[in-house]
Protein backbone atom coordinates (compact mmCIF):
# COMPACT_ATOMS: atom_id res chain seq x y z
CA UNK A 1 0.00 0.00 0.00
CA UNK A 2 1.22 3.81 -0.96
CA UNK A 3 1.89 5.07 2.83
CA UNK A 4 2.29 8.49 1.00
CA UNK A 5 -1.56 9.73 0.99
CA UNK A 6 -1.97 7.87 4.38
CA UNK A 7 0.30 10.32 5.90
CA UNK A 8 -1.20 13.12 4.22
CA UNK A 9 -4.50 12.45 6.20
CA UNK A 10 -2.67 13.52 9.20
CA UNK A 11 -3.55 17.17 7.87
CA UNK A 12 -7.24 16.34 8.20
CA UNK A 13 -7.33 15.57 11.39
CA UNK A 14 -5.98 18.81 12.84
CA UNK A 15 -8.14 21.36 14.11
CA UNK A 16 -10.51 23.20 12.03
CA UNK A 17 -8.89 25.73 11.02
CA UNK A 18 -5.60 24.03 9.86
CA UNK A 19 -6.96 21.30 8.69
CA UNK A 20 -7.18 20.15 4.97
CA UNK A 21 -9.37 18.43 3.45
CA UNK A 22 -9.45 14.45 2.40
CA UNK A 23 -6.53 13.33 0.06
CA UNK A 24 -7.98 12.42 -3.65
CA UNK A 25 -7.04 9.20 -2.85
CA UNK A 26 -9.11 8.79 -0.60
CA UNK A 27 -12.44 8.32 -3.47
CA UNK A 28 -10.54 7.09 -6.22
CA UNK A 29 -8.18 4.30 -5.36
CA UNK A 30 -8.78 0.38 -4.52
CA UNK A 31 -6.41 0.93 -1.23
CA UNK A 32 -8.61 3.47 -0.06
CA UNK A 33 -11.99 1.60 -0.83
CA UNK A 34 -10.55 -1.54 0.86
CA UNK A 35 -10.17 0.45 3.98
CA UNK A 36 -14.04 1.89 3.24
CA UNK A 37 -14.88 -1.98 3.20
CA UNK A 38 -13.41 -2.52 6.93
CA UNK A 39 -15.22 0.31 7.99
CA UNK A 40 -18.30 -0.26 7.29
CA UNK A 41 -18.71 -4.38 7.87
CA UNK A 42 -17.52 -3.26 11.29
CA UNK A 43 -19.90 -0.51 11.70
CA UNK A 44 -23.72 -0.69 12.75
CA UNK A 45 -25.56 -0.35 9.71
CA UNK A 46 -29.32 0.57 9.76
CA UNK A 47 -31.40 -2.52 7.92
CA UNK A 48 -35.45 -1.51 8.27
CA UNK A 49 -37.81 0.02 11.17
CA UNK A 50 -39.21 -2.29 13.44
CA UNK A 51 -42.31 -2.62 12.11
CA UNK A 52 -41.47 -4.00 8.96
CA UNK A 53 -40.05 -6.99 10.77
CA UNK A 54 -42.61 -7.37 13.74
CA UNK A 55 -43.93 -10.64 13.51
CA UNK A 56 -42.21 -14.41 14.34
CA UNK A 57 -40.90 -15.16 11.12
CA UNK A 58 -40.09 -12.24 9.46
CA UNK A 59 -36.97 -11.32 8.27
CA UNK A 60 -34.24 -8.79 6.05
CA UNK A 61 -31.95 -8.78 4.19
CA UNK A 62 -29.50 -5.82 3.47
CA UNK A 63 -26.11 -6.28 1.36
CA UNK A 64 -23.27 -5.48 2.66
CA UNK A 65 -20.37 -4.77 0.48
CA UNK A 66 -19.92 -8.28 -0.90
CA UNK A 67 -21.88 -9.86 2.46
CA UNK A 68 -25.51 -10.43 2.58
CA UNK A 69 -26.61 -10.72 6.18
CA UNK A 70 -29.90 -11.96 7.31
CA UNK A 71 -32.36 -10.50 10.19
CA UNK A 72 -34.80 -12.37 11.64
CA UNK A 73 -37.55 -12.18 14.41
CA UNK A 74 -37.91 -15.46 15.98
CA UNK A 75 -40.99 -16.92 17.55
CA UNK A 76 -39.85 -15.55 21.05
CA UNK A 77 -39.84 -12.49 19.38
CA UNK A 78 -35.80 -12.05 19.67
CA UNK A 79 -33.81 -11.04 16.32
CA UNK A 80 -31.35 -13.03 15.58
CA UNK A 81 -28.49 -12.02 12.34
CA UNK A 82 -26.73 -14.17 10.21
CA UNK A 83 -24.59 -14.49 7.27
CA UNK A 84 -27.15 -15.55 4.71
CA UNK A 85 -25.17 -18.76 3.38
CA UNK A 86 -25.33 -22.03 4.33
CA UNK A 87 -23.36 -23.98 6.50
CA UNK A 88 -23.01 -26.58 4.27
CA UNK A 89 -21.60 -25.13 0.92
CA UNK A 90 -22.47 -21.06 0.92
CA UNK A 91 -25.94 -21.31 -0.79
CA UNK A 92 -27.94 -18.05 0.02
CA UNK A 93 -30.85 -19.00 2.16
CA UNK A 94 -33.51 -16.17 1.13
CA UNK A 95 -34.04 -14.29 -2.09
CA UNK A 96 -35.27 -10.27 -2.07
CA UNK A 97 -34.77 -7.83 0.59
CA UNK A 98 -37.34 -8.90 3.27
CA UNK A 99 -40.36 -11.75 3.56
CA UNK A 100 -42.18 -13.84 5.79
CA UNK A 101 -40.99 -17.33 6.80
CA UNK A 102 -43.99 -19.28 7.44
CA UNK A 103 -42.60 -22.41 9.10
CA UNK A 104 -40.16 -20.47 11.28
CA UNK A 105 -37.30 -22.10 9.67
CA UNK A 106 -34.60 -21.44 6.90
CA UNK A 107 -34.30 -23.95 4.44
CA UNK A 108 -31.10 -24.61 2.01
CA UNK A 109 -33.18 -24.75 -1.63
CA UNK A 110 -29.82 -26.85 -2.77
CA UNK A 111 -29.44 -29.54 -0.63
CA UNK A 112 -32.43 -29.00 1.95
CA UNK A 113 -30.87 -28.24 5.18
CA UNK A 114 -33.40 -26.80 7.70
CA UNK A 115 -31.79 -24.45 10.56
CA UNK A 116 -34.46 -23.20 12.84
CA UNK A 117 -34.22 -19.03 13.81
CA UNK A 118 -31.74 -19.52 16.56
CA UNK A 119 -29.41 -20.70 13.01
CA UNK A 120 -29.20 -24.17 14.19
CA UNK A 121 -29.34 -27.15 11.74
CA UNK A 122 -31.91 -29.67 11.76
CA UNK A 123 -31.88 -32.86 10.07
CA UNK A 124 -32.72 -32.23 5.75
CA UNK A 125 -35.82 -32.63 4.83
CA UNK A 126 -34.91 -34.91 1.74
CA UNK A 127 -31.47 -36.29 2.07
CA UNK A 128 -29.20 -38.57 4.02
CA UNK A 129 -26.49 -35.29 4.55
CA UNK A 130 -25.04 -35.94 7.62
CA UNK A 131 -24.76 -32.48 8.96
CA UNK A 132 -23.64 -32.65 12.43
CA UNK A 133 -23.62 -29.57 15.14
CA UNK A 134 -23.76 -27.09 11.83
CA UNK A 135 -24.96 -23.62 12.53
CA UNK A 136 -25.47 -20.09 10.70
CA UNK A 137 -22.79 -17.62 11.48
CA UNK A 138 -24.06 -15.41 13.57
CA UNK A 139 -23.78 -11.18 12.85
CA UNK A 140 -24.27 -8.57 15.34
CA UNK A 141 -28.01 -7.05 15.83
CA UNK A 142 -29.49 -4.18 17.55
CA UNK A 143 -32.61 -2.48 17.71
CA UNK A 144 -32.67 1.63 18.65
CA UNK A 145 -34.82 4.68 17.87
CA UNK A 146 -37.94 2.29 16.05
CA UNK A 147 -34.95 0.87 13.79
CA UNK A 148 -32.82 -2.20 13.53
CA UNK A 149 -29.18 -2.51 12.54
CA UNK A 150 -26.73 -4.78 11.86
CA UNK A 151 -22.67 -5.42 11.55
CA UNK A 152 -21.02 -7.89 10.05
CA UNK A 153 -17.94 -7.94 12.38
CA UNK A 154 -18.31 -6.68 16.11
CA UNK A 155 -17.91 -3.30 16.95
CA UNK A 156 -16.01 -1.55 19.34
CA UNK A 157 -18.98 -0.01 20.95
CA UNK A 158 -22.68 -0.96 21.38
CA UNK A 159 -24.85 0.68 19.61
CA UNK A 160 -26.84 1.83 22.81
CA UNK A 161 -23.59 3.25 24.51
CA UNK A 162 -22.98 5.74 21.63
CA UNK A 163 -24.34 9.04 22.58
CA UNK A 164 -27.08 10.03 20.46
CA UNK A 165 -28.69 13.13 19.25
CA UNK A 166 -31.54 13.92 21.92
CA UNK A 167 -34.33 14.56 19.40
CA UNK A 168 -33.75 10.89 18.45
CA UNK A 169 -34.58 10.01 21.49
CA UNK A 170 -37.75 12.07 22.11
CA UNK A 171 -39.27 11.94 18.55
CA UNK A 172 -41.91 9.34 18.03
CA UNK A 173 -39.90 6.97 15.64
CA UNK A 174 -41.18 3.63 16.59
CA UNK A 175 -44.64 5.28 15.59
CA UNK A 176 -43.72 5.39 12.05
CA UNK A 177 -44.89 3.35 8.79
CA UNK A 178 -42.54 3.68 5.95
CA UNK A 179 -44.35 5.98 3.35
CA UNK A 180 -41.87 5.54 0.30
CA UNK A 181 -38.56 3.60 -0.30
CA UNK A 182 -36.53 4.13 -3.37
CA UNK A 183 -32.63 3.16 -4.55
CA UNK A 184 -30.67 4.72 -7.10
CA UNK A 185 -27.13 5.01 -7.66
CA UNK A 186 -24.63 7.45 -7.40
CA UNK A 187 -21.80 8.21 -9.54
CA UNK A 188 -19.36 9.28 -6.70
CA UNK A 189 -17.98 7.53 -3.72
CA UNK A 190 -19.94 7.44 -0.54
CA UNK A 191 -18.13 10.14 1.36
CA UNK A 192 -18.77 12.55 -1.11
CA UNK A 193 -22.56 11.58 -0.42
CA UNK A 194 -22.05 11.98 2.98
CA UNK A 195 -20.18 15.33 2.97
CA UNK A 196 -22.79 16.54 0.99
CA UNK A 197 -25.05 15.90 3.45
CA UNK A 198 -22.95 17.42 6.46
CA UNK A 199 -23.14 20.96 4.99
CA UNK A 200 -26.10 23.32 3.81
CA UNK A 201 -24.08 25.98 2.78
CA UNK A 202 -24.78 24.72 -0.88
CA UNK A 203 -28.57 25.53 -0.63
CA UNK A 204 -28.76 28.73 -2.46
CA UNK A 205 -26.71 27.25 -5.31
CA UNK A 206 -28.30 23.46 -5.52
CA UNK A 207 -31.55 23.80 -3.52
CA UNK A 208 -33.63 27.02 -3.95
CA UNK A 209 -36.26 25.70 -2.66
CA UNK A 210 -35.33 23.99 0.08
CA UNK A 211 -33.56 27.38 0.95
CA UNK A 212 -36.48 29.30 0.81
CA UNK A 213 -37.67 27.22 3.93
CA UNK A 214 -34.52 26.40 5.94
CA UNK A 215 -32.01 28.72 5.37
CA UNK A 216 -28.43 28.41 5.27
CA UNK A 217 -27.92 31.13 7.50
CA UNK A 218 -30.31 29.44 10.01
CA UNK A 219 -28.32 26.11 10.24
CA UNK A 220 -25.48 24.89 12.64
CA UNK A 221 -23.93 21.83 13.44
CA UNK A 222 -22.91 19.62 16.65
CA UNK A 223 -20.69 16.96 17.15
CA UNK A 224 -21.62 14.30 19.60
CA UNK A 225 -18.27 13.02 20.34
CA UNK A 226 -18.69 9.33 18.71
CA UNK A 227 -20.03 8.49 16.03
CA UNK A 228 -22.77 10.57 15.89
CA UNK A 229 -22.91 13.99 14.26
CA UNK A 230 -25.83 16.03 13.65
CA UNK A 231 -27.22 19.31 12.39
CA UNK A 232 -30.27 21.84 12.73
CA UNK A 233 -31.59 24.17 10.50
CA UNK A 234 -34.71 26.50 11.38
CA UNK A 235 -37.96 27.02 9.72
CA UNK A 236 -38.83 29.93 8.16
CA UNK A 237 -41.94 32.24 9.65
CA UNK A 238 -44.99 30.76 7.82
CA UNK A 239 -44.02 27.39 6.79
CA UNK A 240 -45.52 24.37 8.20
CA UNK A 241 -42.43 21.68 7.49
CA UNK A 242 -40.12 21.08 4.39
CA UNK A 243 -42.26 19.75 1.76
CA UNK A 244 -43.97 21.06 -1.72
CA UNK A 245 -46.79 22.99 -0.10
CA UNK A 246 -44.74 23.91 3.46
CA UNK A 247 -47.60 22.55 5.21
CA UNK A 248 -48.93 19.81 7.41
CA UNK A 249 -51.83 18.64 5.05
CA UNK A 250 -52.88 16.61 8.13
CA UNK A 251 -50.22 14.50 8.38
CA UNK A 252 -49.45 13.91 12.56
CA UNK A 253 -46.56 15.52 14.41
CA UNK A 254 -43.22 12.64 14.68
CA UNK A 255 -40.53 15.46 16.40
CA UNK A 256 -41.45 16.15 19.84
CA UNK A 257 -42.66 19.49 21.14
CA UNK A 258 -39.21 21.66 21.16
CA UNK A 259 -38.45 20.37 17.90
CA UNK A 260 -41.14 21.02 15.42
CA UNK A 261 -39.93 24.34 14.25
CA UNK A 262 -36.52 23.08 13.40
CA UNK A 263 -35.09 20.45 11.17
CA UNK A 264 -33.13 18.05 13.20
CA UNK A 265 -30.30 15.63 10.69
CA UNK A 266 -28.43 13.27 12.69
CA UNK A 267 -25.68 11.00 10.60
CA UNK A 268 -24.43 7.79 12.52
CA UNK A 269 -21.08 7.22 11.17
CA UNK A 270 -20.42 5.81 8.26
CA UNK A 271 -23.72 5.67 6.26
CA UNK A 272 -26.91 6.21 7.85
CA UNK A 273 -28.27 9.85 6.89
CA UNK A 274 -31.25 10.93 9.03
CA UNK A 275 -33.53 13.91 8.97
CA UNK A 276 -36.24 14.53 11.40
CA UNK A 277 -38.78 16.45 10.12
CA UNK A 278 -41.81 17.98 12.16
CA UNK A 279 -43.57 15.34 10.80
CA UNK A 280 -42.32 12.59 8.66
CA UNK A 281 -38.39 11.00 9.15
CA UNK A 282 -36.02 10.77 6.26
CA UNK A 283 -33.41 7.98 6.52
CA UNK A 284 -30.69 7.58 3.65
CA UNK A 285 -28.46 4.16 3.57
CA UNK A 286 -25.41 5.21 1.94
CA UNK A 287 -23.67 1.67 0.78
CA UNK A 288 -20.22 1.74 -1.28
CA UNK A 289 -20.38 -0.32 -4.65
CA UNK A 290 -17.03 0.72 -6.09
CA UNK A 291 -14.55 3.59 -5.29
CA UNK A 292 -16.51 5.95 -7.71
CA UNK A 293 -19.89 4.39 -7.45
CA UNK A 294 -22.40 4.51 -4.16
CA UNK A 295 -25.74 2.87 -3.68
CA UNK A 296 -28.31 4.97 -1.66
CA UNK A 297 -31.56 3.76 -0.27
CA UNK A 298 -33.67 6.06 0.59
CA UNK A 299 -36.64 6.05 2.98
CA UNK A 300 -39.65 8.14 3.83
CA UNK A 301 -41.48 7.60 7.02
CA UNK A 302 -44.44 9.15 8.31
CA UNK A 303 -46.21 8.54 11.59
CA UNK A 304 -48.60 5.64 11.47
CA UNK A 305 -51.66 7.33 12.07
CA UNK A 306 -50.76 10.53 9.18
CA UNK A 307 -53.26 9.79 5.56
CA UNK A 308 -51.55 8.50 2.93
CA UNK A 309 -53.91 11.13 0.59
CA UNK A 310 -50.77 13.61 2.24
CA UNK A 311 -47.64 11.76 1.26
CA UNK A 312 -47.13 12.97 -2.73
CA UNK A 313 -46.68 16.77 -1.03
CA UNK A 314 -43.42 14.85 0.54
CA UNK A 315 -42.60 12.77 -2.70
CA UNK A 316 -42.36 15.43 -5.04
CA UNK A 317 -40.48 17.46 -2.71
CA UNK A 318 -37.66 14.91 -2.12
CA UNK A 319 -37.28 13.04 -5.48
CA UNK A 320 -36.16 17.02 -7.53
CA UNK A 321 -33.64 17.59 -3.96
CA UNK A 322 -32.66 14.38 -4.08
CA UNK A 323 -31.79 14.57 -7.71
CA UNK A 324 -29.87 17.33 -6.97
CA UNK A 325 -27.50 15.93 -4.45
CA UNK A 326 -26.77 13.39 -6.91
CA UNK A 327 -26.26 15.49 -9.49
CA UNK A 328 -23.43 17.66 -7.90
CA UNK A 329 -21.89 14.58 -6.76
CA UNK A 330 -21.25 13.39 -9.44
CA UNK A 331 -20.40 16.60 -10.72
CA UNK A 332 -17.61 16.86 -7.79
CA UNK A 333 -16.66 13.04 -8.35
CA UNK A 334 -15.40 14.00 -12.37
CA UNK A 335 -13.29 16.98 -10.71
CA UNK A 336 -11.57 15.11 -7.30
CA UNK A 337 -10.82 11.88 -9.86
CA UNK A 338 -8.18 14.09 -12.23
CA UNK A 339 -4.26 13.53 -11.27
CA UNK A 340 -3.56 17.31 -10.70
CA UNK A 341 -6.68 17.60 -7.98
CA UNK A 342 -5.21 18.93 -4.81
CA UNK A 343 -6.92 19.19 -1.22
CA UNK A 344 -7.75 23.01 -0.11
CA UNK A 345 -8.82 23.90 3.72
CA UNK A 346 -12.54 23.72 4.96
CA UNK A 347 -14.51 26.61 5.04
CA UNK A 348 -15.52 27.98 8.12
CA UNK A 349 -18.62 26.34 7.72
CA UNK A 350 -18.06 23.67 7.15
CA UNK A 351 -16.93 21.97 10.48
CA UNK A 352 -19.81 19.27 9.65
CA UNK A 353 -17.81 18.11 6.49
CA UNK A 354 -14.56 18.11 8.48
CA UNK A 355 -15.95 16.32 11.92
CA UNK A 356 -17.04 13.35 9.11
CA UNK A 357 -13.71 13.70 6.96
CA UNK A 358 -12.01 13.51 10.55
CA UNK A 359 -13.57 10.18 11.77
CA UNK A 360 -12.76 8.76 7.86
CA UNK A 361 -8.90 9.82 8.40
CA UNK A 362 -8.95 8.62 11.92
CA UNK A 363 -10.17 5.02 10.85
CA UNK A 364 -7.84 5.05 7.66
CA UNK A 365 -5.00 5.14 9.65
CA UNK A 366 -5.83 3.18 12.09
CA UNK A 367 -6.53 0.36 9.83
CA UNK A 368 -3.34 1.02 8.14
CA UNK A 369 -1.68 0.94 11.30
CA UNK A 370 -2.29 -2.84 11.47
CA UNK A 371 -1.65 -4.27 7.62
Amino acid sequence: MDRDWLERLRSTTAEHADARQLPREAFVTQAAFDLDRSIHLSAWLPVCHVSEIAFPGAFFAVEVLGERLLVVRGADLELGAFFDRCAHRGTPLTEGEQGRLERLELVCPYHGLAYDLRGRAREPHATRLAVGGRTLERAWVAERFGFVFVAAREPARSLHDEVAPPWLERGSLHALRLARRVRYEVLANWKLCVENFQESHHFASVHPRLERLTPFSRSSSHDFGGRFLGGSMELVDGAETVSESASLLGRRFVAAEQDRRTVRDAHLFPGWLTSLQPDYFLSYRVQPLDPGRTRVVAEIFVHAESPRAAEEDLFVFWDRTNAEDRSICERQQRGVSAASYGPGPYGPSEDGVHAFDRLVATEYLRLAATV
